[in-house]
């Protein structure tokens, strides 16, 4: 949610620029119109210019600073979980209104990657990938707004059957040619002869475990911190 509260701090920003940019050239403009010769069409028509270009561009401004105001209030509200949790089986649900936390994808438009963290208390998280789900489960205080201690399991989709299964139990692939909706995709698979089978067909520069993975494993296989610098 940071990323996302900061990219649109910074479309406030360049609001306030071009705010600032257009104001500057009506101010040029109503100067030029003063030094005209006096045709009253003229200024009349300098006149409906400037009144349009200043509504035109407070309508914009306070767009952008209404439009700031509610995704501040929303990134301060914490992490939404899933509209429905788990079935009874451990079956994600996933809805078209359910956003990774993470990145704030819609999770229904990435079915192939989508996956989950379950709560103690059932609240389940969906993600738009499995490098965003295994970022919470290593850091669920800063993605989930929740501890370690209140994770129960997670839920990824093997790569060939799409069956659902533990992402504890599976083997995960890094450095392969399968890319996700995040770029270079970490792959689950369910058991030793998927994974032999995988290898072949698109290599794999790392095979781990989920209880493995730790903050320096995570940037040595994609180069970047697994929490958001503070």
């Amino acid at each position: 949610m940071t990323g996302l509260f900061d990219s649109f701090t910074n479309l406030v920003l360049t609001k306030i620029i071009c705010f600032a940019d257009f104001m500057a050239e009506i101010i040029s403009l109503e100067i030029v119109s003063m030094h005209l010769q006096k045709d009253i069409e003229q200024r009349k028509t300098f006149k409906k210019r400037f009144i349009n270009r200043v509504v035109l561009l407070v309508g914009i401004f306070g767009f952008s600073i209404l439009h700031f105001s509610v995704i501040a209030d929303d990134s301060k509200a914490g992490p939404k979980s899933g509209l429905k949790p788990l079935d009874e089986s451990g079956a994600m649900q996933i809805s078209n209104q359910d956003r990774c936390p993470v990145c704030a994808m819609k999770v229904s438009r990435h079915k192939k990657f989508s996956c989950a963290l379950q709560l103690m208390n059932g609240s389940t998280f969906y993600f738009c990938g499995t490098g965003c789900m295994i970022r919470s489960w290593m850091h669920p205080e800063i993605f989930l707004g929740a501890a370690k201690e209140e994770l129960k399991r997670s839920v990824v989709q093997d790569y060939f059957t799409g069956e659902q299964v533990s992402g504890q139990s599976v083997y995960w692939v890094a450095g392969s040619d399968v890319i996700g909706p995040m770029g270079p995709a970490l792959v689950p698979l369910k058991n030793e002869q998927h994974l032999d089978v995988f290898k072949k067909r698109h290599g794999a520069k790392s095979v781990f475990r989920l209880s493995e993975m730790t903050d320096e494993k995570w940037q040595q296989l994609t180069g970047k911190k697994a929490a958001p610098q503070k």
